[in-house]
């Protein structure tokens, strides 16, 4: 069965490349143009996922969400906006629970992979490095038998580091595909990522993550 998402975009040209491109892709998308037949198609068909226009006619995105979310908390609301917010806004959003806001001009794909991420989060992996037993189920880390709670990004981060054992993952892949962006505040999150895991792997000293300056992030785990 497909996944369905709600998409709310007054945009006729963007609406129709977004539901075509995630269609083509297996997702299915209820298209609603207007705030008020969002709510609407919210109540009808309870989506997986919402992608919403800040700025749609009868209601704005973010009253679209505050109604939505007097019914459901869980659902994730990802924004699209093509004007700039302010500081208020953005604070209101992501108290209303949302995952992120994109601006325009929206590239499709680059939605799509945030979408299957949320639609589809990271599974138990396993692995052996040398005599190491490493577990990652989404947010919790176990290093023989020691449980860590990490956050979701860093998590993220570390396992895209473990994947890439012994080989330098530049800052921009890991920005593309934590954040989907490289844009330039993020800079700034992920370098507190990294120094929060290297944090807790102090206490792991046969893994080690190198910072290769100018470049990106290694992972290392050296024999005990």
């Amino acid at each position: 069965m497909k996944d369905v998402i709600l998409l709310v975009e007054d945009d006729i040209q963007l609406g129709q490349t977004l539901k075509d491109f995630f269609e083509y892709n297996g997702i299915s998308v209820l298209w609603a143009k207007d705030g008020n037949r969002a709510i609407e198609m919210f109540n009808e068909t309870p989506p997986a996922l919402i992608l919403l226009d800040v700025v749609v006619p009868h209601k704005d995105g973010l009253e679209i969400a505050t109604e939505i979310r007097e019914s459901n908390t869980i659902v994730p609301i990802i924004f699209m906006t093509g004007t700039a917010l302010d500081t208020l806004d953005h604070i209101k959003g992501y108290r209303l629970n949302a995952v992120n806001y994109l601006e325009k001009p929206i590239v499709p794909q680059i939605v799509l992979a945030q979408i299957r991420s949320l639609l589809q989060p990271i599974s138990a992996k396993r692995y052996k490095l040398q005599n190491l037993t490493i577990n990652v189920d989404n947010q919790l880390l176990t290093i023989d038998n020691k449980e860590l709670l990490l956050r979701d990004k860093d998590i993220q981060i570390f396992s895209l580091l473990i994947e890439n054992l012994n080989t330098v993952v530049t800052r921009d892949e890991i920005l593309n595909k934590i954040w989907y962006n490289d844009y330039q505040k993020r800079n700034n999150m992920l370098d507190k990522a990294i120094s929060r895991i290297k944090k807790i792997l102090k206490n792991f000293p046969s893994i080690k993550i190198k910072t290769i300056y100018g470049s990106g992030y290694k992972l290392e785990v050296k024999e005990r």
